[in-house]
């Protein structure tokens, strides 16, 4: 124990660094940025990850840190907006069900309903609520949390402290690839609303055609109730394709972790 405390002692310097990395994955990675994860929770939960990391990395991996005020200082914000990164990275699927859930809300006419979303705190559509708690169901049945870990504890491995060479990455390609990241998670969001889209909208044909068919007939009255009852029934048969969906969402998600890790190394040519 006594050997323990004195390596903390003589390489606290070092162990603030992993701390602020961790912290800033944990500010923005599935589960552990939800409203229910307490801000104490978090904060422990990221010291206690940062020991572990801190006394599995062997010694190559823990480079001396800067000793002078300034340089350390930039090492501390490097290594806060490397975590940062990581975090958001791992937070696309999340960030693409919320739009696929505003779209279909939008569609099956509760685009001025919102629920509190009791995972963030802010208001939320319904639907994109849903999903959410849905996606993150699946995320811990399979692991995603011990993945996340993994993805940290890798993350020292391939970009030990200090060496967040910012100044050394192409940052033209680094935008670009972010770039479509963004555009992924636009995309994903309209692709896992679509089927529900489709619906609504063979729905809303039918209505047309009921409509001048029958025009005694008031359609608003039946056609808003009716779009939604049809909506529901669709997301519930879809539930199975979603849950497939999801599970291949989240590894293009870690995928898209590594490649963004990989510019740091720039002899590693990026997808």
């Amino acid at each position: 124990m006594d050997n323990i405390l004195t390596v903390l002692q003589m390489r606290l310097d070092t162990l603030l660094l992993i701390i602020v990395r961790v912290s800033g994955i944990m500010l923005l990675a599935p589960i552990f940025n939800q409203r229910g994860f307490s801000t104490l929770g978090k904060a422990g939960t990221s010291f206690f990850l940062a020991l572990i990391v801190f006394f599995s990395l062997p010694a190559e991996k823990l480079p001396p840190v800067p000793s002078e005020l300034f340089p350390y200082a930039l090492t501390v914000v490097q290594e806060a907006l490397l975590g940062v990164a990581i975090g958001f990275i791992l937070q696309f699927v999340f960030s693409a069900i919320m739009i696929a859930g505003q779209m279909i809300d939008v569609q099956l006419g509760l685009g001025i309903v919102s629920v509190i979303d009791p995972l963030w705190g802010g208001q939320a559509p319904i639907s994109g609520n849903f999903l959410q708690l849905l996606a993150l169901l699946i995320f811990v049945i399979f692991d995603g949390h011990l993945l996340i870990v993994k993805a940290l504890i890798e993350s020292f491995h391939t970009i030990p402290i200090t060496q967040a060479l910012w100044g050394q990455v192409d940052a033209g390609a680094m935008a670009d690839y972010m770039a479509r990241v963004f555009s992924g998670v636009f995309l994903t969001g309209i692709q896992l609303a679509m089927p529900i889209l489709a619906v609504t909208l063979i729905t809303d044909f039918a209505l047309a055609i009921v409509a001048r068919t029958v025009p005694q007939l008031n359609i608003f009255v039946v056609g808003v109730p009716l779009k939604l009852l049809v909506g529901l029934a669709a997301m519930w048969v879809l539930i199975p394709f979603y849950l497939d969906a999801l599970d291949k969402l989240f590894s293009i998600d870690f995928d898209q972790l590594s490649g963004f890790l990989r510019f740091f190394y720039p002899s590693t040519p990026q997808q």
